[in-house]
């Protein structure tokens, strides 16, 4: 009977400690798991806000290229104004010559 009961304990033993690897194997393997798990919740919050500040980023390019726009037009049109004025001024300079030198008595020419 002490031997069957030497048997049975042994066979017992051998079974818990069967359980007891296959628990830490599968403890050990939901950790590596959640761990996996964590790290690509990680990644996909990292993804997303690089993705809105390119998104972001995107935005400011557009808006500086319409102002550089902007501020080009605005110098194409007054560079074409400031020719205008001096076509208009050296039209009026020239027409003052011409009067005061068909105004002045020719003997003090």
């Amino acid at each position: 009977m002490d031997e069957d009961l030497d048997k049975e304990i042994a066979a017992y033993s051998l079974q818990n400690s069967s359980e007891a690897l296959l628990s830490i194997q599968l403890l050990d393997f939901k950790t590596t798991f959640l761990e996996a798990v964590e790290e690509l919740r990680m990644r996909r919050d990292s993804e997303n806000l690089y993705e809105k500040q390119i998104s972001r980023h995107v935005a400011e390019k557009q808006d500086l290229v319409w102002q550089k726009e902007a501020v080009q037009h605005e110098k194409e049109a007054l560079k074409k104004q400031h020719a205008e004025a001096i076509t208009t001024l050296k039209k009026q300079i020239n027409y003052s010559n011409l009067q005061y030198y068909y105004s002045v008595p020719t003997n003090q020419m």
